[in-house]
């Protein structure tokens, strides 16, 4: 019967005392010393406490469990509705202790700012202990109830804490929308009212802790204060369509009214202001717009885009303006690409294709992907590719029958920079080129042997010319200069007999020429030139000497002999 009433007292047990050791007390009964002196009296009820001790150990050593289900099942009975909870365990008595643990310790470190909440606060730490008593005592399935229905309370404790944060929350945001939407009151009466209403229900729900109800009914007041801005909006809007309007009709006066009135009730409205800016120069933008519209009436583009360009600068915002003037530009470039088209068109009948050209890289400029007129562009620069070379060619030839070689081979590189593999014209700069150079080494050759001449070295000189002759281009005739060179060089063309005389000892050489040795007369013929006579004697000084032979001159006597002596023998 113990056993029974200890089961359905932990059971029952719902209400958290302030007293630890509540519920406790009749565990204490059971071991008073009356009861002991009791028991005591007779040999059966000394065999009875004999049991109990033998039963007591046998728990201490085995287990606290052992003989669980056999109370649970003849105390509790299969009619208890948590039959199982008499079958707990350590481990999930332990687990729920420990997540009644973690969840207090964040209890504790909440800030106890309402006396509701503290009170709660204090109950269920007061529950905690009580369970941690338990479960030090071994009662787990005593425990675990009392843990299992602290973390519950410690659950809705936790949420009503959030519902409590909410509604503060909800509180403040209230006053201060109704603050925001003072400017509405008119817009939409009696919301403001209802909404302030609610503000004080909520509040006075706060006060008594009843955080839910203050939720629910600020809820209701921001339903109120949503009809009022709603209003609010309708409002703005409305008056915002009107200001469209009058600007779409030129009204200056109407279009300000109209935004002043959504700016009063909706300050810095940006679509407000930038209607308020329009309207300043509305006017002036309605006039050019209209003067846009009768230029393109007249078909005259390109001034109907430059009075839509103008409305356009005056009123950023303006869409007709701005669709104005893209419509205007696309006529105006229909009308270029048209006019352009027709002009190519033209030049291809009587083959300018230079024209062609040009018109139609105007209309391409306009619209770049009109097939036909690109094929037309495509036609024309080959046409005008070819008459290109066979001009340029042709006058490679003409400058060619003139010998004007270097005009001849400037046209026709200038063909093959047209056509790179234009046979002729590679021909053509062949040729002339062979003839210039033969032409610059003829000039070359010429003005060595002119220049050997003036020096007197009439076989050098004659040796160059002979080498121009042989370069000179067939159609070339000689200038006078070159005919007076020639003359020369062939009149010192003759040798001329020269006498030389000696002592018989000294040895006589011609630089260059021939060695006379030792004579004493030799008569020696010899071509005009400047000529370098030695003499030379063992312990002598040498003898050195200009000898000039020319044709047409007495041929001269040369004396050479050493006779100044140098005192070495």
């Amino acid at each position: 019967m113990a056993e029974e009433n200890e089961t359905n007292t932990g059971k029952k047990r719902r209400i958290i005392h302030w007293n630890p050791d509540a519920g406790r007390e009749q565990t204490q009964r059971r071991w008073t010393w009356t009861r002991v002196l009791a028991w005591s009296v007779g040999g059966f009820f000394g065999l009875l406490i004999t049991a109990g001790v033998v039963i007591r150990v046998a728990k201490l050593v085995l287990g606290p469990d052992l003989f669980e289900p056999r109370v649970a099942e003849t105390a509790a009975g299969p009619n208890l509705a948590d039959a199982n909870s008499a079958f707990v365990s350590q481990a999930k008595a332990e687990q729920s202790h420990e997540l009644a643990s973690k969840a207090i310790a964040q209890l504790q470190r909440m800030p106890p700012d309402h006396p509701v909440q503290l009170q709660q606060m204090i109950l269920m730490v007061k529950s905690f202990n009580e369970g941690e008593v338990l479960l030090a005592g071994r009662e787990y399935a005593k425990a675990f109830l009392t843990f299992d229905s602290l973390n519950k309370d410690l659950d809705a404790f936790g949420k009503n804490v959030k519902i409590k944060g909410e509604a503060k929350q909800a509180y403040d945001a209230i006053l201060l929308r109704i603050k925001e939407l003072e400017i509405a009151r008119e817009l939409s009466p009696g919301s403001l009212e209802a909404a302030f209403e609610a503000a004080g229900t909520g509040r006075q729900l706060l006060t008594d802790g009843n955080f839910s109800g203050a939720k629910k009914i600020f809820d209701e007041g921001f339903a109120s204060l949503k009809k009022a801005e709603q209003a609010l909006a309708d409002f703005v809007r409305d008056s915002l369509l009107v200001g469209q309007k009058a600007l779409a009709n030129g009204q200056k006066e109407e279009a300000r009214k109209a935004f002043k009135a959504a700016l009063e009730k909706s300050p810095g409205n940006e679509a407000a202001v930038h209607g308020l800016k329009r309207a300043e120069t509305i006017d002036r933008v309605f006039a050019l717009l209209q003067q846009g519209q009768n230029f393109e009436k007249q078909a005259q583009y390109a001034q109907a885009a430059e009075s839509y360009q103008k409305a356009f600068a005056l009123d950023a915002f303006s869409a007709v303006a701005q669709e104005g003037q893209a419509r205007a530009a696309r006529l105006e470039k229909e009308t270029k690409f048209a006019a352009a088209k027709s002009a190519a068109e033209a030049a291809v009948k009587v083959k300018d294709w230079s024209k062609v050209i040009t018109e139609s890289e105007n209309a391409l400029k306009v619209y770049p992907q009109k097939p036909e007129v690109q094929a037309m562009l495509k036609s024309a620069k080959e046409n005008a590719h070819k008459e290109a070379v066979q001009k340029t060619l042709a006058k490679g030839y003409a400058y060619e029958n003139q010998h004007q070689w270097k005009e001849a081979r400037d046209a026709y590189y200038e063909t093959m920079q047209l056509e790179a593999n234009q046979a002729d014209a590679k021909e053509g700069y062949t040729r002339a080129g062979t003839v210039i150079r033969a032409l610059l080494q003829y000039d070359k050759y010429v003005e060595a042997a002119e220049q050997l001449a003036n020096k007197n070295e009439f076989q050098a000189a004659r040796l160059r010319f002979n080498e121009a002759m042989a370069v000179k281009p067939a159609y070339l005739v000689n200038s006078e200069r070159v005919q007076q060179l020639h003359a020369l060089i062939m009149a010192q063309n003759q040798p001329v007999e020269v006498t030389f005389k000696s002592d018989g000892n000294t040895w006589v050489s011609i630089t260059n020429f021939r060695m006379l040795g030792k004579i004493e007369s030799s008569t020696v013929k010899i071509l005009p030139g400047d000529y370098e006579v030695i003499g030379r004697r063992k312990g002598y000084r040498d003898v050195q000497m200009l000898l000039q032979v020319r044709n047409g001159t007495p041929p001269p006597t040369v004396t050479v002999a050493c006779s100044v002596s140098t005192g070495k023998s």
